[in-house]
C-alpha cells in the first residue's frame, strides 16, 4: 500500500515524534535484519519549517506503518553564517532528542569556505553538485578542527551533546576525516558508506537522497531513486536522507514517502549511532 502524502502544513506547533527515551530504545531489535535509517539534514532555524513538515509527512508514514521511527537530525548552529537561536528552536531541538531523536552536528556553517577547487571533478562536485556548500571539502587539517571546536563547543553550550558528525553533501577531504576523528566524534558517514569512530570500519549504506534545486534535478532524482531503490532491496542498511525542501515539492514527496512506507515494511529503523554500532561489528 503507498502511503498517500497530505497538502504540506507549516505546522508552527508541531510536536516532537513521541518516542522512548534514548536510553530504552530497544538496540538489541535493531541492527539485526535489514535495517533503514532515516536523516534530516539542515536543521537550523532558517530551515525549520520544512524540517518540521518533513516531519509531520515522517510521523505519518511511521502510524501508516504501525512501527516507532526514531531518526537522525543534523544540526547547523550557524547556517550560512546565521547564528540566530529563538528559545522556541532550541526548546524543539531539546524535546526531539527527549523523545529519543538522535542529534549530530552538520558541520559549522554549512558553506564551503576553502581554497578555490583544483580540477574539473573538485570544480563539479563543489561547485555543482553542492552549491558550494561542501564546508569541509578542502580544508586544512587546522581549519577543519577549528570548525568541528567551535562546532562541539556550541552544542555543548545549549544542553545538547552530539557524538555523530555528517559533513555538509558528505564532502570530507582526508584531514577533515582525521580532525573529526581527534574532535572525539563516534561515527560519521558519506555518500555511500557508515563509519564508526576512531576504528573507521565501513558499512555499505546506500543512500536515497533528492535534488530539488531545480525541475531537471528533480526529475531525475525520481528516476535515480527508484531505480536505487530497486538495486538496495537487499542491502544491509538502507538510509533515506532528506533535506527541509523535500516535502514541498508534489512529485519528490510522493517518492520518498511511498519508499520510506516500502521500506519500514520490511526493516528496522535505526538512528545513526546504531548503524555505526553495526559498522564496527564488520
Amino acid at each position: 500500500m503507498a502511503a498517500t502524502p497530505r497538502a504540506p502544513q507549516r505546522a508552527a506547533a508541531l510536536p516532537p515524534t513521541r518516542l522512548s527515551p534514548p536510553s530504552r530504545i530497544d538496540t538489541t531489535e535493531a541492527c539485526t535484519a535489514r535495517d533503514l535509517c532515516v536523516v534530516l539534514h539542515d536543521v537550523a532555524p532558517a530551515r525549520w519549517d520544512g524540517c518540521r513538515r518533513v516531519l509531520d509527512e515522517l510521523q505519518h508514514g511511521a502510524r501508516l506503518a504501525g512501527v516507532r521511527l526514531p531518526l537522525t537530525l543534523l544540526v547547523v548552529p550557524r547556517l550560512h553564517g546565521d547564528d540566530r537561536l529563538p528559545a522556541p528552536y532550541l526548546r524543539w531541538l531539546h524535546a526531539m532528542r527527549a523523545s529519543g531523536h538522535e542529534l549530530a552536528l552538520h558541520g559549522l556553517t554549512h558553506r564551503d569556505e576553502g581554497p578555490p577547487p583544483r580540477g574539473l571533478r573538485e570544480r563539479l562536485l563543489r561547485q555543482h553538485y553542492t552549491a558550494r556548500e561542501g564546508e569541509f571539502a578542502a580544508l586544512s587539517h587546522a581549519e577543519a578542527g577549528q570548525r568541528v571546536r567551535e562546532g562541539r563547543a556550541w552544542a555543548r553550550q545549549v544542553g545538547l551533546p552530539m557524538d555523530g558528525f555528517v559533513a555538509p553533501a558528505w564532502l570530507m577531504n582526508a584531514p577533515s576525516l582525521q580532525a573529526v576523528q581527534e574532535a572525539g566524534f563516534t561515527h560519521t558517514c558519506t555518500l555511500t558508506q557508515v563509519i564508526s569512530l576512531p576504528d573507521r570500519h565501513a558499512l555499505a549504506a546506500p543512500a536515497l537522497v533528492f535534488s530539488t534545486r531545480s525541475g531537471w534535478r528533480r526529475h531525475l532524482s525520481l528516476l535515480w531513486n527508484e531505480r536505487l531503490a530497486r538495486r538496495a532491496s537487499q542491502a544491509r542498511l538502507l538510509r533515506l536522507e532528506l533535506h527541509p525542501a523535500d516535502a514541498d515539492h508534489p512529485a519528490i514527496l510522493r517518492c520518498w514517502t511511498r519508499l520510506l512506507l516500502q521500506a519500514l515494511q520490511q526493516r528496522v529503523p535505526v538512528r545513526l549511532a546504531e548503524a555505526a554500532r553495526l559498522a564496527s561489528r564488520f
